[in-house]
């Protein structure tokens, strides 16, 4: 009865069943064919090599922990798989391929409150098949993980505010598990807030702080005794016993919450180094590269950087169908029944224009500011529409799905520090104003009486298309990589060493990147870099493994591999 009751508020019933049989399984071979994939590719994203030490960190080994301040969840996944004596990359790779397949069926779920099972399984298929999204599915990176446990916290937050204040029991432990997977989930929280509001009134409430205390003051100690107050409050302490515990693990290893001092950063309007390799002034990154984020043509690699080059007729559609669903959102508010009108209204839009100029204005100063007005702008929206008795079921999801766009979209468009993976989060709010148009579209068309003759059959195959498409795309995504580069001769080196000197463990090596060979060699090595090699030549480091050939006087070099140069010392 209880499972019964669960899935009734999900809105998914015994069809759906189906729908997600199919989608596991497509979600699931994807996921075998890219670690498969990134496996004989290699790993050409540093921050793999940080994850993959500090899961050797988790499991007992010794290594670098300089790095335990970043998002420890995977990780702690990561070395459980390690104690069992999986100790290879694709153990992470699996960590991270499971949270893929998770987001997948978040994709279908959260559309499922809205749309139909077949329109929610093409967006679930759209998203499983993007080529940004592809490009870092299960290969050890955080983002789409990140995205996953952020669905699932969206979708109960959704239903702890529609149906069941229970459901903030595990919404807001997803938010933290989200948060302590990648630190950027902290939006999240303006975005719970937000819904939270669609339906508590903030402004008639502040009203009556104002102007009738005592009405206010029974008001809020009916609130406190309320069932929804008690489970929020119960999901709070779980919060928080879940925060103790991550910081609690990374204070212990001698790091710190670097995401603390990061907001802080972020707060005083920081855009991020200029010595990143990832620092860019191009503020429209995001936005013309986003059409090759879609379906590009081909990946190819700027050194160690993927590239996705050109897009997908395809690209260009969806985008369409984006405005589309956008635009038809704000008509069908504007023409929404009313159960009244308000002399105000007016007043309203004058306010909501200027605010939101302001925020234009601010973008430049600090993305948060910016943030922070767009979503007061939104609650001023929530209050107004439910002062003249607009249905919240016509607007409420559609603005939280629009906020979840905003935000990220505005705040990684701030920083200057810009990698395509970052935007990966924003793709469950861009698909889901695809689905909408594609719904409207639809419904829009049965009415014509063009359609007549076996007009649902027909309006089938639009999605039905759309699907075989992603299905077709997914698959065939490995062959648009094109690389030069062999991200695996650190390895070769790394393998060298272990055949070459059983007891290299007792010794000390130092290298010239010291993230791949933490993980390479399973023990913490010494950085050196190329103004450091007095220090070298005067000291007693046995290996040294260099991406330039030096005439070094008390070592000689005793293997090589594409420019990489293992040295060993003979004085």
């Amino acid at each position: 009865m209880m499972f019964k009751k669960f899935f009734d508020d999900l809105n998914v019933s015994k069809n759906d069943f189906f729908y997600l049989f199919i989608l596991t399984i497509f979600s699931i071979l994807i996921t075998y064919a890219l670690i498969n994939f990134n496996l004989v590719l290699g790993i050409y994203c540093s921050d793999v090599f940080i994850y993959l030490s500090n899961s050797l960190v988790f499991a007992g080994y010794e290594s670098s922990i300089l790095y335990l301040y970043l998002s420890p969840v995977i990780c702690i996944l990561t070395a459980i798989l390690f104690k069992l004596g999986f100790l290879s990359e694709a153990a992470l790779y699996l960590i991270t391929g499971i949270f893929c397949i998770f987001a997948n069926l978040g994709i279908y779920v959260l559309l499922k409150n809205k749309f139909s099972s077949l329109l929610s399984l093409c967006g679930a298929f759209l998203f499983g098949s993007f080529s940004l999204t592809l490009l870092w599915w299960a290969n050890g990176t955080l983002d789409v993980p990140a995205v996953a446990l952020s669905i699932w916290a969206i979708i109960f937050t959704i239903l702890a505010v529609d149906k069941d204040s229970k459901y903030y029991m595990i919404a807001i432990p997803f938010f933290v598990l989200a948060v302590f997977t990648r630190y950027t989930a902290l939006f999240l929280l303006p975005l719970i807030l937000l819904y939270y509001l669609s339906k508590h009134d903030f402004f008639t409430n502040l009203d009556l702080l104002i102007g009738d205390g005592k009405e206010f003051s029974r008001k809020l100690k009916s609130y406190i005794k309320s069932e929804e107050f008690r489970n929020i409050l119960k999901a709070c302490a779980i919060a928080f016993v879940l925060v103790v515990l991550f910081s609690a693990t990374i204070l212990a290893y001698g790091s710190n919450l670097s995401f603390l001092t990061q907001s802080s950063t972020f707060a005083s309007g920081s855009k991020g180094e200029v010595i990143d390799n990832a620092y860019t002034t191009d503020t429209f990154f995001y936005l013309h590269d986003f059409p090759n984020f879609l379906y590009s043509d081909y990946v190819s690699f700027d050194n160690v950087i993927p590239v996705l080059n050109g897009s997908n007729p395809m690209s260009f559609f969806l985008i369409g169908l984006f405005a589309i669903g956008i635009l038809y959102f704000g008509y069908k508010l504007i023409n929404a029944k009313k159960k009244e009108e308000s002399k105000y209204k007016y007043h309203v839009g004058i306010l909501f224009i200027v605010l939101l100029a302001i925020s234009i204005l601010c973008f430049k100063i600090n993305s948060l500011i910016t943030i922070t007005i767009i979503l007061i702008d939104l609650v001023i929206l929530f209050s107004f529409f439910r002062k003249i008795g607009i249905d919240r079921e016509l607007y409420s999801t559609d603005m939280l799905m629009l906020a979840w766009l905003l935000v990220y979209f505005i705040f990684f468009t701030f920083l200057n520090i810009k990698v395509n993976r970052y935007i990966i989060t924003v793709f469950p709010a861009f698909i889901y104003f695809v689905i909408y148009a594609l719904n409207e579209i639809l419904d829009l068309s049965r009415k014509l009486e063009f359609f007549e003759f076996k007009k649902q059959n027909i309006l089938k195959v639009i999605p039905i298309i759309l699907i075989l498409f992603c299905i077709f795309s997914a698959f065939t995504f490995t062959s648009t990589v094109n690389y030069n580069e062999d991200f695996n001769k650190n390895k070769v080196i790394a393998d060298y060493l272990t055949e070459y000197d059983s007891d290299y463990m007792s010794k000390d090596v130092a290298v010239f990147h010291q993230r791949s060979y933490n993980w390479f060699l399973k023990k913490y090595t010494i950085p050196i870099t190329d103004d450091q090699l007095d220090y070298l030549e005067s000291s007693n480091i046995t290996y040294y493994i260099s991406d330039d050939n030096f005439n070094l006087s008390n070592y000689t070099i005793i293997y090589q591999k594409e420019g990489l140069y293992l040295y060993e010392r003979i004085n």
